[in-house]
């Protein structure tokens, strides 16, 4: 393969058949990742046919306890998928086999810093240190291999939907090349984009497909987002226009040079973009797309756009003006946004972003949580090859998920499956052990088969058996009932791993590898959970196994309760899979007032004098109690059958003269961290929650693993914690002195 091919990414390296999508992620593939001096060799090439369509599976469940898709919400949806589990929020108490609460932080902000430096080094990821580059180069050594790499070696191509002769039209733009780009020694020059814009293989604004109605513009390599550095090494004027050809921090290629403006030197250019991660003194878009308010007064920063993952610096308080043309900065975020002047050059620029939009001051916390919240609020939104069309494809989907929380990971599968230390080898797995070792992942986790990359959210029933769900940006689909036929999909959607390719298989066959882009530390753990040889239920079955739907209030329980809508006042209970289970008292922990309902109907509901409280629905037989203290409530069924289940009320509460006490003692007696847990803390032994710090006054002296705060007793320290369960929210102050 030589140089041209190498240079040429997608138009050269992939093909398609019909309007059928091969392979939706490898945009940005390991032909285009240019460095003039080195040029890859081909054992680092994508082979053609590791390129597979990926296809959707629809199974039509068979047992009314489990999930159904719900048509009456009028939004369609895999089968498999209900309307509650299209929010974020349901996959809470999904991982909860991982042993990591929802809200516990994964990595910290020092962390994210030492892996984003291991991530850049590392040689397979093939990343940009773009800060790094060497100032001078070769132009007329560079202008040479662009030009020799702009050929193609497809036999079709269509410009703008009309057909063109290949070799043609290669020309031309090479000779455009060649004739305009620049030549001698150089420096860099150094550039942020000023609109969301594609990177492209060639230098041209023609849509390329491989036929006339190819649904993806094959030229596109990969996108940058308004404010995102670049760093010129050439330039072009191609049928009129002009581009500009250089580095981002994950590819190399061709942008629009309308679309980027050139800072007058280096310092200019960090200055415009680089963010300290520990800081709070930038914005990060978390929702699809932002677009700022018309302005009459001032037109370049009218309508702009700004897509899932900008990073923008905000404007100091003492610099936000009185008034920004004819509007005034209350309820906005007030940011600088890079434009052009009339000769490109770079402008800072004073814009508002409306505070209803969903923006995160700072980089947000990274926690299992809030990776599904930010990825859910691309749910539906569509597909885009390499990113065009302002869109994602599935890579950069993820990559930009990650990107929310300050880390910056590779930019295809191939590459981010080679972040260093983070990977989990699952090929070798049957499908049962495929679905064993990702109940013990966290939300977020990124699976991988060839082509397609998407993030965990959760485990639960489908069709009798435990499957795992993900969301992900996607290409063309396919229903697993009758005859294959291709259904272009192209949205982020949300599906079970039961969902099949064109060979028939699953994805969750398919898949060959997780990667956890968390602190080493959360990693090992992980990893230690999955391979511990006593399983999380022990082989004696002294707890019923959990349905879909249910959790265990407290490690302590036999019995799992449900809930769909999150709170104490709409938790279920089911007694289907306690035959077996060899489980001889049935217990429960529960809040004070939970009000609990059958799930099947019951005849009576017995317990001692101010235990509970209970009535029963005339029209379904189902009965629901109040819990009002620790005892042991009768169940007879209207099937004849009968279950005692012990119930635990509990009224948690902050625990802080005790933990005060206790601190002070481990002040005199410990050398080391101490260790509070939530019946420290809270009095509580129900443990399903996830405790967090919402502030602390010395963050290296106080943090929280599995729901246990580690705190210094021997330094001076304000520590506020909080713990959720459910709806319930129970928070207190310590003060370490």
């Amino acid at each position: 393969m030589g140089i041209s091919e190498l240079l040429n990414g997608p138009v050269s390296a992939y093909a398609t058949t019909g309007d059928l999508l091969i392979d939706e992620d490898e945009t940005v593939s390991e032909e285009t990742k240019y460095i003039e001096e080195e040029i890859l060799s081909d054992d680092r090439v994508t082979p053609e046919n590791d390129h597979e369509e990926i296809y959707y599976e629809a199974i039509e469940p068979d047992d009314a306890e489990e999930i159904t898709a719900d048509g009456a919400s009028g939004i369609q949806m895999a089968e498999g998928v209900s309307e509650e589990m299209c929010s974020s929020d349901y996959w809470n108490d999904k991982t909860i086999e991982s042993k990591l609460g929802s809200g516990e932080e994964l990595i910290s902000t020092g962390e994210i810093t030492a892996l984003n430096k291991a991530m850049l080094e590392a040689e397979d990821t093939n990343m940009n240190d773009l800060e790094g580059l060497a100032e001078g180069y070769d132009a007329d050594r560079l202008r040479h291999n662009l030009v020799s790499a702009t050929t193609t070696a497809k036999s079709r191509i269509f410009a703008d939907n009309i057909e063109v002769v290949p070799a043609s039209y290669y020309k031309q733009v090479a000779d455009a090349i060649e004739k305009t780009a620049y030549t001698g020694n150089r420096n860099n020059q150094y550039a942020v984009a000023v609109k969301r814009t594609t990177i492209n293989t060639i230098p041209v604004n023609a849509y390329i497909g491989y036929s006339a109605d190819d649904p993806d513009d094959e030229k596109v390599n990969s996108a940058l987002l308004v404010g995102e550095p670049f760093v010129i090494r050439q330039k072009a004027t191609v049928f009129g226009d002009d581009f500009y050809w250089g580095y981002s921090d994950n590819c190399t290629g061709w942008v629009a040079a309308e679309d980027l403006a050139v800072c007058s030197d280096k310092d200019e250019w960090l200055e415009a973009w680089k963010v300290d991660p520990s800081s709070d003194d930038f914005i990060v878009v978390t929702q699809n797309q932002i677009r700022l308010e018309p302005s009459v007064s001032k037109p370049e920063l009218s309508e702009v756009k700004l897509t899932f993952a900008t990073i923008l610096k905000t404007v100091p308080e003492d610099k936000i003006p009185k008034s920004l043309g004819e509007r005034g900065p209350w309820n906005n975020y007030v940011v600088y946004l890079p434009i052009r002047d009339g000769d490109g050059k770079y402008v800072r620029a004073i814009a508002l972003i409306s505070q209803h939009y969903e923006v995160s001051k700072g980089f947000l916390k990274m926690t299992q949580a809030e990776i599904l919240r930010v990825a859910f609020n691309n749910l539906g939104d569509r597909y885009g090859w390499g990113g065009m069309l302002d869109s994602m494809d599935c890579s950069y989907y993820t990559k930009n998920v990650y990107r929310c929380f300050g880390l910056q990971i590779p930019r295809n599968t191939t590459w981010q499956q080679a972040i260093p230390g983070r990977k989990i080898d699952l090929s070798n797995m049957s499908d049962d052990e495929k679905v064993g070792a990702m109940t013990r992942m966290p939300a977020g986790t990124l699976f991988y088969m060839p082509g397609h990359t998407m993030i965990y959210t959760g485990t639960t029933v489908m069709d009798g058996r435990k499957m795992a769900y993900v969301i992900s940006d996607t290409g063309s689909l396919s229903d697993s009932t009758g005859e294959l036929s291709v259904r272009n999909m192209y949205s982020v959607i949300l599906n079970p791993l039961s969902v099949r390719r064109r060979n028939e298989s699953t994805w969750l066959s398919n898949i060959t590898a997780a990667v956890l882009p968390i602190s080493q530390g959360s990693f090992d753990f992980v990893k230690n959970n999955m391979e511990t040889v006593t399983p999380i239920e022990p082989v004696s079955m002294n707890r019923v196994p959990v349905a879909e739907g249910q959790a265990y209030a407290s490690g302590k329980d036999t019995l799992p309760l449900e809930t769909f809508l999150g709170n104490t006042q709409n938790i279920f209970i089911s007694f289907c899979n306690v035959e077996g289970s060899e489980v001889e008292k049935l217990t429960a922990t529960v809040i004070k007032g939970s009000r609990i309902t059958t799930k099947a109907p019951v005849k009576a509901v017995s317990y001692d004098k101010g235990v509970a409280e209970w009535k029963r629905s005339k029209s379904t037989g189902l009965a629901t109690i109040t819990l009002k203290k620790s005892g042991t409530v009768t169940f007879e069924m209207a099937d004849g059958k009968t279950f005692d289940v012990l119930f635990t009320v509990e009224s948690p509460k902050a625990e802080t003269k005790a933990v005060n006490s206790l601190l002070k003692k481990a002040k005199e007696g410990s050398s080391g961290m101490t260790e509070l847990s939530l019946q420290d803390l809270f009095g509580t032994q129900i443990d399903n929650g996830s405790l967090s710090i919402t502030y602390i006054k010395k963050k290296d002296k106080a943090s929280v693993f599995r729901n246990v705060l580690l705190i210094d007793p021997k330094t001076k320290n304000t520590v506020k914690v909080r713990y959720t369960y459910l709806n319930k929210k129970y928070t207190m102050t310590l003060t370490v002195k």
